[in-house]
């Protein structure tokens, strides 16, 4: 019988068994592609199939998985993305996490697809795969170097400075719960605490080089694909724009005090940001409409971070005033990225990665921080030793109000100063969570595990969702926000997208086109429902066909369908990937959901959702409804919005109730022994 390979796709994966050493090779069908895509979906179905639950997430029996789509290694622009997924051992729900640069492409060029570890080694070691070379090395003298070394060393020992490395610093090695996995020296999978993952399996590096090609069912229309997104992207702004940009910008904090509206940018503005700056580009427009959260949450911006005196100075040229040169990961026309020099002071730096806006606010705003020297440095320590930026700033933001509010004391902090704002005791906090360091060994699990260590009454400071700290968008502002941190299996994820991409006016809703929609209101809390999942589902695609979230959402139009079909040779429309989208998202929840996890259990801080609400700024006087839209959420995808279980109509139609047929059976146990039955 001839094997049927799908085109876009090497055809198989490698399982790694780390107790014995063996390697394996695995066909995959054609037909799981067809299912689950690629990425973090493909993750999804091996890891529900193959793990039990109450699996600890840092046992043997966790099983990790690096994963590429089927868009990644293809000449389709900005497709360098891959993910890496695990039960989670911050939330113990399903995680996964996604990173761009070049590594993803390259574990493809090997002719895996996926790459999984099962087991724990009993000395440490790195996976190798260099041109058809496939084994476990020695990694006993890379063990206590952070990621940069480890790069290095590797590079030096296979005698190639192209190999390309994900490999975890001396956080993932100490199990630290927000720990993540580095590649290229400063792309970060970054979320639900993996690097700890590979800590716990003694594996502390994937090495990647190949001469393999991924099959491409139609490449003249991949090319043609990628002209189209090339004009887009070479639009410059209108002069109105471009007016707006250098004249009324030092106006917006006034305008917004007023409530005058403010233009929203058309593409041409935002290409010119992003390519210019990066994410970096909005860290103080965000800061002023109160989008990133002020002092752990209770903030307010024009008082305590103004655009004027504070936060101008953690965005746009005052960060890119750092920039040596621009930094694009495989297949981008944008470069979004930066190599960063600081040349003299107490925070020089001859060699790092540019703070992105999730750093930027975590460090800066959150803290009350302005100065950025001090950012471009943590958000280098975080990468060598392998830290969660958001949860490490989160973290110390945390910390900052317990000490504010007596509850922690300079003694009990080795001294710091933690005062908001300091940013030496923020530089020194971050390097003893890195370590495990005396205090810093209370903060290196996050503010869950922190607060519950402290007590007395630090709880109400520890941000998070399920143990993930929120990420830098504000619900306050963003109503709907909320309803993707408590409704997506990776708990407080902003880039899981939802309907808070058309509140905060980045799309717009006639993308949908099938689908007909009230007028978008930022404050209705009824009908955003099918919006919502719509959106979530279409973020799985992205997510999951390797394509850099930017692309789409810059340039809505990005012909993502058309590409996933010219590298496979599928003919799907819109709504087809929809339920791809769809199907990746039941069967994520259904994993949480055997584990246990009901959608109780996903909470926002009331700080977070306006109770009580702020009483001045942006937001003043703001309280999310959160119950009606994360109830909207579950009925329109037809689960039970209590016990969160799926309705079998809405399995079936998905073709997944085989797969999650122990669940069925666990829900039918329970409710034939429900008090009301």
């Amino acid at each position: 019988m001839v094997k049927e390979i799908s085109k876009g796709y090497m055809g198989k994966i490698l399982w790694v068994e780390l107790s014995t050493g063996t390697l394996k090779e695995e066909d995959v069908p054609a037909r799981e592609y067809r299912q689950f895509l690629g990425g973090y979906g493909l993750g999804a179905k091996y890891l529900y199939e193959r793990m039990s639950p109450g699996s600890d997430p840092l046992g043997p029996e966790n099983i990790i998985g690096f994963t590429t789509g089927p868009l990644t290694h293809t000449s389709a622009l900005g497709c360098g993305r891959y993910t890496v997924v695990a039960k989670s051992p911050l939330t113990n729900t399903w995680g996964d996490s996604n990173s761009g640069g070049y590594f993803g492409p390259a574990l493809k060029s090997t002719g895996y697809d996926a790459v999984f570890f099962t087991g724990k080694s009993h000395k440490p070691v790195y996976l190798y795969l260099y041109d058809g070379i496939k084994e476990l090395r020695d990694a006993s003298h890379l063990w206590g170097k952070d990621t940069n070394e480890t790069e290095d060393q590797i590079c030096r020992e296979s005698g190639d400075s192209h190999v390309r490395i994900a490999c975890i610093g001396p956080a993932g090695e100490k199990l630290s719960l927000i720990s993540c996995i580095i590649n290229d020296k400063g792309r970060a999978a970054a979320r639900s605490g993996l690097g700890a993952v590979m800590g716990s399996k003694n594996l502390k590096a994937v090495a990647v080089k190949g001469n393999e090609k991924t099959p491409v069912a139609d490449e003249d229309k991949l090319k043609e694909l990628n002209k189209i997104i090339r004009e887009k992207f070479s639009l410059k702004p209108t002069k109105f724009q471009d007016l707006f940009g250098k004249i009324l910008k030092p106006l917006m904090p006034l305008m917004i005090r007023l409530k005058v509206p403010i233009p929203a940018p058309d593409i041409g503005l935002i290409n010119q940001i992003f390519q210019d700056y990066g994410t970096s580009g909005m860290t103080a427009t965000s800061c002023e409409t109160q989008d990133a959260p002020m002092k752990n949450w209770l903030g307010i911006a024009y008082q305590e971070f103004p655009m004027a005196k504070k936060s101008s100075k953690i965005s746009d040229d005052n960060v890119i005033n750092y920039q040596v040169k621009k930094f694009a990961c495989s297949k981008c026309i944008v470069g979004c990225g930066g190599i960063m020099e600081v040349k003299e002071g107490k925070y020089a730096l001859p060699f790092g990665h540019k703070p992105e806006y999730e750093t930027l606010a975590s460090f800066g705003s959150l803290c009350l921080n302005d100065n950025i020297e001090s950012i471009i440095m943590a958000n280098d320590i975080c990468n060598r030793y392998g830290l969660d930026t958001i949860s490490a700033g989160a973290t110390i933001a945390f910390a900052m109000e317990s000490y504010e509010k007596g509850i922690l004391s300079k003694a009990q902090l080795d001294g710091l100063d933690l005062v908001w704002g300091n940013h030496e005791a923020i530089i020194q906090l971050l390097k003893k969570m890195g370590e495990r360091d005396g205090i810093g060994n209370i903060f290196a699990d996050g503010v869950r595990m922190a607060a519950q260590r402290i007590g007395n009454g630090s709880e109400e400071y520890a941000i998070h969702v399920a143990g993930q700290e929120l990420s830098m968008h504000d619900p306050r502002l963003t109503p709907s926000y909320a309803t993707t941190y408590c409704t997506d299996a990776t708990p407080a994820r902003h880039t899981q997208g939802g309907a808070a991409f058309f509140e905060g006016g980045i799309l717009k809703t006639d993308f949908f086109a099938r689908h007909s929609f009230p007028e978008m209101k930022r404050y209705d809390y009824e009908n955003k429902g099918k919006l919502q999942v719509l959106q979530s589902n279409y973020m799985h695609v992205i997510n999951c066909a390797g394509i850099c979230m930017f692309y789409p959402l810059i340039y809505q139009d990005t012909p993502l369908v058309d590409m996933i079909n010219a590298a496979t040779g599928w003919k799907l429309n819109l709504d087809d990937a929809l339920e791809i989208g769809d199907r990746i998202h039941t069967l994520r929840h259904c994993f949480n959901l055997r584990e246990g996890f009901l959608p109780g259990d996903f909470q926002l801080p009331p700080r977070a959702v306006g109770n009580p609400p702020l009483t001045a700024g942006p937001i003043k006087g703001v309280t999310i409804d959160i119950d009606t839209l994360n109830k909207a959420v579950y009925l329109e995808r037809d689960w039970d919005p209590v016990s969160g279980m799926p309705s079998e109509k809405a399995l079936h139609k998905l073709g997944i109730m085989g797969l999650v047929n122990d669940l069925l059976a666990i829900n039918k146990k329970e409710s034939s022994n429900s008090p009301e039955n």
